[in-house]
């Protein structure tokens, strides 16, 4: 009898030992989260937080107010000739293949016309069919590479109509040229005509007025940029082909928006905006907003503030890490 008190006392202390340091399994039927905590380090929307004394030194805030958005698209670029050489050269291109083209057809139909009376034999037959259809097809591609080069068809046909590269009319020494490459992703908002703001990197300081004159086929498959023509205005005559230039096309006119200084705004982790505001200078909520233009440090805010709210306007992102940082141990 002693030795099974013994024994049952050894295995009760073992199962002692054995559960020391483990967690309890959590209870599904208690309703809560089963699953591994995970730190996200990401606030939850419309957190708020209190701000003492001391704190509130390290943020300013304003009301939103409202901002005048130029809407425009940025590209690089280089000064170039009056005369697009690359449209000058597919031009040429383009006579040559239609004069040859001409002679050829002129052929085939001498030699199909001879053929008909045995006065030429099948292979010189064959022979001028081949050289108009290669001489088509020379012509073919002169049209296309023209093409990409932003002429239409009703001007190539004019051109070859004419047999001769029509001269341009004498430019005024006060015009001269920059060739501009916008993204791809901008190409869409190009139209002729509108209105251009060039720097040349070799002239700091200085801005010349331009417009855009013409808009190109094709984009450059390698930087992925589309070729776009601009005439400047440069009564100096201070640019010279070659030179760098930066340039500011004007898409829309001017837009008139709410919005808050860059600072203001902060990118979350998952891409998403917010901001801060507060009601009574001490209680800061942060808010999901979504942002459009940017100009001058301000931000164009497109939903998620009204005219009028208090909103950190600097140091949203000191809010954004007290409310992130992990907790000490």
């Amino acid at each position: 009898m002693e030795k099974l008190t013994f024994v049952a006392t050894i295995i009760i202390a073992s199962l002692l030992v054995s559960g020391c340091g483990r967690s309890p399994a959590p209870d599904p039927s208690a309703g809560g989260d089963t699953s591994t905590p995970v730190n996200s380090n990401r606030a939850p929307a419309d957190v708020t937080v209190e701000l003492s004394s001391n704190q509130l030194s390290a943020i300013k805030i304003a009301p939103v107010g409202t901002y005048i958005f130029p809407q425009e698209k940025q590209a690089v670029g280089s000064v170039c000739f009056e005369e697009d050489p690359a449209i000058v050269q597919a031009e040429s291109t383009l006579l040559a293949a239609a004069a040859t083209f001409v002679v050829t057809s002129n052929e085939l139909a001498r030699a199909q016309t001879l053929y008909d009376t045995n006065g030429v034999s099948q292979r010189e037959l064959e022979q001028a069919t081949s050289d108009e259809q290669t001489a088509g097809a020379a012509l073919k591609a002169a049209r296309d590479a023209l093409r990409a080069l932003g002429k239409t068809d009703a001007e190539i046909d004019s051109l070859i109509a004419a047999g001769k590269i029509n001269s341009s009319p004498a430019t005024s020494s006060t015009t001269n040229w920059v060739l501009a490459y916008v993204l791809e992703s901008d190409s869409p908002w190009i139209q002729p005509g509108q209105a251009a703001d060039i720097k040349i990197m070799a002239l700091p300081g200085r801005a010349f007025n331009g417009q855009v004159s013409k808009i190109y086929a094709t984009i450059d498959p390698n930087a992925h940029r589309l070729p776009v023509r601009c005439e400047v205005n440069d009564p100096e005559q201070e640019l010279r082909p070659g030179m760098l230039a930066n340039i500011t096309i004007h898409v829309a006119p001017p837009l008139e928006s709410i919005g808050i200084p860059a600072n203001g705004v902060v990118r979350e982790g998952d891409g998403t905006m917010t901001v801060w505001v507060t009601t009574d200078r001490r209680h800061f909520t942060q808010k999901t907003v979504k942002t459009g233009l940017g100009e001058d440090g301000e931000v164009q805010i497109l939903d998620g503030l009204q005219r009028g709210e208090l909103v950190v306007t600097d140091g949203a992102i000191f809010l954004d890490n007290m409310v992130n940082a992990t907790p000490s141990d």
